[in-house]
């Protein structure tokens, strides 16, 4: 008798949906514009929600508590909704507190840092949606906040490796373990 395990990945994909500059803005924790300065990828890439972290060095602020350097974490691959950002920007960056993927949290967010997604409006930055921003900010008839000094969330933290990954390598240790187990009495008994 030969017993086999297949061990496939977990799936995952990102469907966008399609949104408002006025949704985004409504379920962002922090918004701002800026330039990307750096993208930070982890030494061993594990899983496609592995998090990359992206400096901003920020412009303006629309919502939120944003520093002039800011660090926001999105998964490594846009399969996973990570941001595709391609040059330097400027970018306008919908950001929330939430590192939630839909079927739990791709990483643990640092206490000053952000998470984006691929389908949360994040991208480059038109004169349309300055104007849209202009008026959703908290206080329409003032124009939008500079950031505060000084750097946020800009060093990737050490439990920001991939909790999925890991479950995923510990079920397949699991099932290894199980099917040694259940071989070696097979054995045994015949």
């Amino acid at each position: 008798m030969v017993l086999t395990v297949a061990v496939a990945p977990a799936a995952s994909a990102c469907s966008c949906v399609g949104g408002t500059t006025q949704r985004f803005f409504a379920d962002a924790d922090a918004v701002f514009t800026g330039r990307l300065v750096s993208r930070e990828e982890p030494a061993t890439v594990t899983s496609s929600a592995d998090p990359a972290l992206h400096v901003f060095a920020v412009d303006t602020v629309y919502k939120g508590t944003v520093h002039q350097s800011q660090g926001v974490l999105s998964p490594v691959s846009g399969a996973t909704c990570g941001l595709e950002l391609t040059g330097d920007g400027p970018f306008v960056v919908f950001a929330t507190r939430s590192a939630d993927l839909g079927v739990g949290e791709f990483t643990r967010l640092a206490e000053d840092q952000y998470a984006a997604f691929l389908c949360g409006g994040t991208g480059p930055v038109t004169s349309e949606i300055e104007a849209e921003l202009t008026t959703l900010t908290d206080v329409p008839d003032e124009p939008p906040a500079a950031p505060l000094p000084g750097a946020a969330g800009v060093e990737q933290s050490a439990s920001s490796g991939s909790l999925p990954a890991l479950a995923g390598i510990g079920a397949v240790v699991v099932l290894v373990v199980g099917t040694l187990l259940v071989l070696g009495r097979l054995r045994a008994g015949g």
